[in-house]
């Protein structure tokens, strides 16, 4: 499948959930951090193909995010996979810092990919290591100053409200530990979504995948792939003052894939402290609710 789709879905792990109009609310009493629990579907031809869920927990100075994917497959468009991913980092009031970025391919290879950011450095440690590091390879100072796919999760929704003075404008610089690429944001007006788990108004994103280095020459995408923008529907969450895409479409000669926000917690105050990747990296799946069972083919 289409090398953007398939970053997206891995980012993004991308992304969200929804409950009926606004997201379900829990606030203990004791006052620390914010945390975001997010779960969604992704469809093909009207297929369910993919589950997947994202966790975020953030304060006024760090925050950790983590993700699990999982897809059935769908011939030569989707194959069957998992992967769990997770990172940690700062936040220093109008930017995301990560320091830690730990990723799972639970495929035959079993591909591990640690990553640690220190002293404008990014030092990766990949078991089994990659082919190439592509054609050029991303440069140090492209690794360090561009953030791993779940802190760019994190930092679109922010957008508006923490790391940027608008929604959906700018450019989010991403190393995945190989492909350096900017997402490039263009909002494009505004649409009152209905579907199950949302119903309200939407800001409309345009987001464009730029490639820039590390990639091989079979990778870079076509002419039309670069042209054709991930539609996200990006619905404001007062709650976690940050802003949630709901739905996202990306359509390329005659394939139209969806993604669909399903459910969302938002948790106020949580009496525990931000995990950190040390405890994360020595587990199987970093989520506390994993995804039970493989997505199966379903109508919708």
């Amino acid at each position: 499948m289409n090398l953007f789709f398939k970053t997206l879905l891995l980012t993004s792990s991308l992304l969200f959930v929804i409950a009926p109009a606004q997201a379900d609310e829990i606030t203990p009493k004791t006052p620390t951090n914010t945390q975001v629990n997010i779960k969604l579907k992704g469809y093909i031809f009207g297929l369910r193909v993919m589950r997947a869920e994202y966790q975020t927990q953030f304060s006024n100075t760090e925050y950790n995010a983590q993700a699990e994917l999982k897809t059935s497959g769908l011939g030569a468009f989707l194959k069957k996979f998992k992967i769990w991913s997770a990172t940690e980092g700062h936040f220093d009031g109008t930017e995301l810092l990560p320091s830690l970025h730990v990723q799972q391919n639970m495929d035959k290879k079993n591909r591990r990919v640690h990553m640690r950011y220190n002293n404008g450095v990014v030092e990766t440690h990949i078991v089994p290591r990659l082919g190439s590091q592509g054609k050029p390879p991303a440069s140090p100072q492209q690794r360090f100053e561009s953030d791993d796919t779940l802190s760019a999760l994190l930092n679109l929704m922010m957008r508006g409200t923490k790391t940027s003075s608008e929604v959906c404008t700018g450019k989010i610089p991403v190393f995945d530990s190989k492909q350096h690429y900017n997402l490039r944001l263009q909002k494009a007006g505004t649409r009152r979504i209905k579907q199950k788990g949302f119903k309200g108004e939407t800001i409309r994103c345009h987001v464009f995948y730029e490639p820039v280095s590390g990639f091989d020459p079979e990778d870079l995408p076509s002419t039309e792939e670069k042209s054709a923008p991930i539609i996200m529907y990006l619905a404001y969450f007062k709650q976690a003052d940050i802003y949630i895409p709901v739905r996202m479409t990306y359509k390329i000669s005659g394939l139209k894939a969806v993604i669909k926000a399903r459910e969302i917690t938002i948790t106020h105050n949580i009496p525990t402290p931000i995990h950190t990747i040390k405890e994360l990296s020595n587990v199987k799946n970093p989520l506390r609710n994993s995804i039970s069972s493989t997505p199966d083919l379903a109508v919708e």
